[in-house]
């Protein structure tokens, strides 16, 4: 049996259903010719490809120096701030701004498809298509390399859609590894494809892996797979300071199947390859060959208008637990230096995290910027500390409701950086709440009234998924 025991279960059910209904699969109308000849740059059916959300151009800059924000300790994920050396870019930026940094697929990844494919990954191709009906994808060049665009153009990491995989079942040759891709995207199976595939973030790295029959011609894989797309990392630092640097923090998740954030995990390897410091026990700002590494980076337009007000009399009101701090570490920046306490409306920041020895990010620069005036308040959660009077941000908000109402009312403009799926919506709940409460507003009219908020440009969420 080629199939794991892990599958064995599906293909057990799978076995009890003798007819499936199954997606409608198109005919694959790519087709690719290979030649000796050398190819320097890619060429594109139409333009390049353009950088989402662009508001400068690419950019190849070196890191200046990188510290751990974390302890090192299991319990801890680790967090890092980056400093890219941006002289002679002529970026110029606001706090709440964001770059974008353009990835590229690790080489083993590539070696993986390459080998598992058999392909002639250095050869020149030229693509085409076998009818009017065909249609080359904008992000696949029509002459490259495929070592070129495994690399830098498709994700190989991408969660696969089910026609994908339909069409992958296609050039499975062994029958029972063909009958559990065929139950992953059928309508029977639509159970099975979310907690198996979805779930588990299954890539055509795993499929390749686990179905080892699974080997489709390239041209089904340049057909299916997606764009591999700049990540965006909130900038933490402001102009008015350093307009030569531009610093970002980060955490480098783990994401199962033994993977890494794509990006964060370059970076750190970046960071950690140059230096021997990392095995030391205290690890502090290093300065070496990292510099000669160049990270392409560009600056995002910033569409949702997170930006710190440029009128410092607007009373700020911040939250942001974990990494969600960083932006406001440039906007706490930029008020410290155009502070003027006299007309500075009050800024109060919410900040939460798992145990204040181990991931208290930016403890001293916003310890600093409460003592020298800047934040008036800060208010912290930590969530795995038993005897924490506050654990969650949620209940922190709730505790100082009246207080947050009158400052809402005063004019007070709402940050939120963070989760999505979870803190984001909790965030506006407990909003609504005190509205409720300290407010006299019904359900109804604490709900519009948060809206309001938003339409008026006085609240912003800047939230990831």
């Amino acid at each position: 049996m080629v199939v794991t025991k892990y599958l064995q279960d599906i293909l057990d059910v799978s076995a009890k259903t003798p007819t499936l209904n199954l997606p409608a699969l198109k005919e694959n109308e790519l087709a690719i010719e290979f030649s000796i000849d050398d190819v320097n740059d890619s060429v594109y059916e139409g333009q390049k490809p353009l950088l989402p959300f662009a508001r400068s151009g690419e950019y190849h800059v070196g890191i200046k120096e990188w510290r751990r924000l974390t302890a090192i300790d299991e319990g801890c994920k680790p967090v890092y701030e980056v400093t890219f050396d941006v002289t002679g870019s002529n970026l110029s930026f606001s706090p709440g701004d964001t770059i974008g940094i353009i990835p590229h697929n690790p080489t083993s990844d590539v070696d993986f498809i390459i080998s598992h494919l058999c392909l002639q990954a250095h050869l020149t191709y030229v693509l085409s298509v076998k009818s009017l009906k065909g249609k080359i994808p904008a992000y696949i060049p029509v002459r490259s390399t495929l070592w070129h665009v495994l690399t830098h153009c498709v994700d190989l990491r991408g969660v696969l859609k089910k026609v994908f995989i339909l069409a992958l079942s296609r050039h499975t040759k062994e029958e029972s590894e063909r009958r559990v891709l065929e139950y992953f995207c059928s309508k029977e199976g639509s159970y099975t494809y979310t907690t198996h595939i979805l779930n588990k973030r299954i890539c055509i790295l795993d499929i390749f892996s686990i179905f080892k029959s699974c080997k489709p011609p390239i041209e089904v894989l340049l057909a299916y797979l997606p764009r591999l797309l700049p990540r965006a990392y909130s900038i933490v630092n402001s102009n008015a300071n350093d307009p030569h640097v531009i610093k970002i923090c980060f955490s480098v998740m783990h994401l199962g199947n033994n993977r890494k954030g794509l990006t964060t995990s370059w970076l750190e390897n970046i960071i950690l390859s140059s230096t021997i410091e990392h095995k030391m026990e205290n690890l502090n700002i290093s300065e070496s060959n990292v510099k000669d590494c160049k990270v392409p980076i560009y600056l995002r337009d910033n569409l949702s208008g997170f930006t710190m007000p440029q009128d410092l009399s607007t009373p700020l009101i911040l939250i942001g637990p974990g990494t969600g701090v960083s932006p406001f570490i440039g906007f706490l920046e930029e008020r410290s230096i155009r502070n003027d306490k006299k007309s500075s409306g009050k800024t109060w920041l919410f900040f939460g995290c798992r145990n204040p020895k181990l991931d208290f990010i930016y403890e001293k620069e916003l310890n600093f910027y409460k003592e020298n005036g800047t934040l008036d308040k800060l208010t912290v959660a930590f969530s795995r500390v038993e005897d924490s009077p506050i654990r969650y941000i949620q209940d922190a908000l709730l505790l100082n409701g009246e207080e947050l109402v009158n400052l809402i009312n005063g004019g007070a403009s709402i940050f939120v950086c963070g989760d999505l799926n979870t803190m984001a919506l909790q965030i506006k709940q407990v909003f609504v709440k005190c509205l409720v409460k300290y407010d006299d507003k019904t359900q109804e009219e604490a709900e519009k009234f948060v809206t309001d908020l938003q339409k008026e440009k006085r609240y912003f969420v800047d939230a990831w998924s």
